[in-house]
């Protein structure tokens, strides 16, 4: 563990003369669904304003005596190309703590951990997709997508259900928070990555259940965003993000060339 009510609503043309009206054109929400709706609300939010700040909190269990805990803070940046970020991540391993800043662009990941041997003026690791297997294992806590916010990767009208909503207060801020169970077999089969389909087919087979909740405010705008792994009624993975500046200028940028180095250069 470490490692649709498609309410297929035909329009019916009135074929009888008179005055009589057309009925009203059905709703969006009534043809997609009422997770249809969501999600594509919040992408379209979170398409608008583009940046944001974050707090990460997140959770993993073997469902025994191991336990990793890890915080993230920092800001995304969405672009035509993904959703990227700079943030500093804390891990606990239940005595061995550390920090370690990443920046997650288009063209690799970039790493700097204190302690770390580093050639001398360099204090960056730039690592490619063939060589960040241990850092991209730690994005992946974030959900899917491998990103804050990812999350939200679990609301797929056509692998989950809403099962209830409700009115709340987040910080002051009136939202609904909707409660999502999520399919674990149909999720495995809409993720690209071969890895975790294997992942979330397996944890199906182990009876693992996904649920997944969305606290938004009137907009659509999403505020916080968790996913909940649980094995016989026990939590033993989760992810929980709150979001806030929405829309600020955020600082999302590879950090100096003249302090990085390629990670296969490091030394052993």
């Amino acid at each position: 563990m470490r490692r649709r009510l498609l309410a297929a609503i035909p329009l019916v043309l009135l074929a009888a003369c008179g005055s009589t009206p057309p009925p009203p054109a059905p709703t969006t929400s009534q043809v997609k669904g009422e997770l249809a709706v969501l999600a594509e609300r919040i992408a379209q939010r979170r398409g608008e304003l583009r940046t944001a700040r974050f707090h990460t909190d997140g959770f993993a269990s073997d469902g025994a005596s191991t336990e990793v805990r890890n915080t993230a803070d920092g800001a995304i940046s969405q672009t035509a190309d993904g959703v990227f970020g700079a943030f500093t991540m804390g891990i606990d391993t239940g005595g061995a703590a550390r920090k370690i800043d990443l920046v997650v662009l288009k063209d690799g990941l970039y790493a700097h951990l204190d302690g770390a041997a580093m050639p001398t003026g360099k204090k960056w690791a730039q690592y490619t997709e063939a060589n960040a297997g241990e850092i991209s294992g730690l994005l992946r806590g974030f959900g899917p997508s491998g990103m804050a916010g990812a999350e939200l990767d679990y609301l797929k009208p056509t692998a989950a259900l809403v099962l209830r909503k409700a009115s709340e207060q987040l910080d002051g801020t009136p939202v609904t928070r909707y409660d999502i169970a999520v399919d674990t077999v149909k999720i495995a089969k809409l993720l690209d990555d071969p890895d975790l389909q294997l992942q979330h087919t397996q944890l199906a087979e182990y009876g693992v259940t996904i649920s997944a909740f969305a606290w938004v405010d009137d907009t659509g705008l999403p505020l916080k965003a968790e996913y909940r792994f649980e094995q016989n009624g026990k939590v033993v993975k989760s992810s929980t993000t709150r979001f806030t500046d929405w829309g600020a200028a955020v600082d999302v940028a590879a950090p100096p060339a003249a302090e990085t180095v390629p990670a296969d250069q490091l030394p052993k």
